[in-house]
């Protein structure tokens, strides 16, 4: 792992463009900072350089907010507005300061003991997660405590100090992070053929239409990602765990687990048996995604 104090090496890149030397300059302050400082200034900032910085978001997150909540007045969609995009800036800022966020004791377990059991089964694991809250939050939180059996994958930004922050900062990960390649999937089946290997992947990344999953009443695609990690569990005899961060206020957290859906080993591959399965994950995200609404990430990118 990388010793808290090396942040302090994140280093000027030649050519630097007016974003990262603003990237460079935030991360060198926001390190210096107190937790609940930073995911003020995070709040802050997601109203500005999130929702007036990126207007096609802003419109995306207004549109999707109206066809999911019918039954809001105006007053309280712009509320929720508000509340996503502080919840955004909140994501980034606290990117930076993740690990103390988990030393500082700010994230909690709803069911410890269910989840104890769960991991002391032996049995390959799914961490199924949705972009709720501040999702970095359960994996570093895990794997601080199962530092050998945690496996996620990372994509790298093209923003060059986002990427060198990236880097600094999952190396505090106590667990393997692997870039988003050709190779990944398969590094995935190896990890789960370890005992009691666990795979944290999320179910709501966007594809080149948007966001897919939860699907609203959308069609499901059992070649999208959800199909994918049902297609993993399936061929490993993994037990899928549904997972979801709830930001309680500020930088804490409580971190929740829903029904395992659980697979036979090898169990053959069925069309028809993927798409049952991934409907049932549908309907146990569907709800806590609503209730959540204004802490979840995909409406950034949701076209209903």
């Amino acid at each position: 792992m990388l010793d808290v104090t090396q942040a302090a090496l994140l280093r000027a890149l030649p050519d630097m463009t007016w974003d990262e030397r603003r990237d460079l300059g935030l991360f060198r302050l926001l390190r210096a900072l107190p937790v609940s400082v930073v995911s003020r200034i995070g709040a802050s900032l997601g109203q500005f350089l999130g929702r007036r910085g990126h207007p096609a978001a802003a419109a995306r997150v207004a549109a999707a907010l109206r066809h999911l909540l019918p039954d809001f007045d105006p007053s309280g969609l712009e509320m929720a507005q508000r509340r996503l995009w502080a919840n955004v800036g909140r994501v980034f800022a606290e990117f930076c300061v993740l690990d103390r966020i988990v030393s500082e004791h700010r994230v909690r377990i709803h069911d410890s003991k269910a989840l104890d059991a769960i991991l002391a089964d032996g049995r390959p694991i799914i961490m199924a997660y949705v972009h709720l809250g501040n999702w970095e939050a359960i994996g570093m939180h895990l794997s601080s405590h199962i530092p050998d059996r945690m496996f996620a994958f990372a994509l790298t930004p093209e923003n060059r100090v986002q990427a060198q922050i990236a880097a600094m900062q999952r190396a505090r990960f106590p667990g393997k992070v692997v870039p988003v390649d050709a190779m990944a999937w398969r590094h995935a089946i190896e990890h789960l053929k370890r005992p009691g290997g666990i795979l944290y992947l999320s179910v709501d990344e966007d594809n080149e239409s948007g966001i897919p999953f939860p699907s609203f009443g959308r069609r499901l695609d059992i070649h999208d990602n959800l199909g994918k990690i049902v297609r993993l569990a399936a061929r490993t005899g993994a037990i899928i765990l549904p997972a979801y961060c709830e930001r309680l206020a500020g930088p804490r957290f409580c971190v929740h687990f829903l029904e395992p859906v659980e697979f036979a080993v090898d169990m053959p591959y069925d069309p028809d048996e993927i798409m049952r399965r991934m409907q049932q994950l549908d309907a146990l995200f569907t709800p806590v995604v609503l209730r959540l609404i204004d802490q979840w990430f995909g409406l950034l990118e949701l076209r209903p």
